[in-house]
């Protein structure tokens, strides 16, 4: 691997070189960390040649010139109606409940699952787990006779 030479790099930083050079040297620089030490060192033996930028702020203002703004009506955030506020609703849900306290609707629907739990009849699974017990305690009450 042929390496490049700290004057090269330093007319390099500089851009001194034409394209074709230019990008040997930045190929070369991915593969080669003994270029890149002389590569760093040619970039600080060479800053107080380099131009200075101005400032950010110079080039921030002038991009911030030609961006197009829209006049568009920003609106302030406005309150909220009363009905819209969290302690509204708050104070509507206990007044609800309150008043389906008192009229004894919570106590019906009680009843009603009580109702529905003592007419409910057993389901599928538990016919066939209650019959599946049943002939299992068959079986071990004939093995236990047989073993008498």
């Amino acid at each position: 691997m042929r390496h490049i030479a700290l004057e090269e790099w330093k007319m390099y930083a500089k851009d001194e070189t034409d394209e074709d050079m230019r990008i040997e040297y930045e190929e070369h620089l991915y593969s080669c960390d003994q270029c890149m030490v002389l590569y760093m060192e040619a970039v600080d033996a060479v800053q107080e040649d380099l131009p200075s930028i101005e400032g950010p702020s110079l080039y921030t203002d002038e991009v911030m010139e030609r961006i197009p703004f829209e006049n568009s009506d920003v609106r302030k955030p406005s309150r909220k109606r009363w009905y819209e506020e969290k302690v509204f609703h708050y104070v509507l849900a206990t007044a609800m409940t309150l008043i389906l306290m008192a009229t004894g609707i919570f106590s019906e629907l009680l009843k009603v699952t009580s109702e529905f739990e003592k007419n409910r009849q057993p389901s599928i699974t538990e016919n066939m787990l209650l019959k599946t017990t049943a002939l299992l305690d068959g079986v071990e009450k004939v093995e236990e006779q047989e073993a008498e």
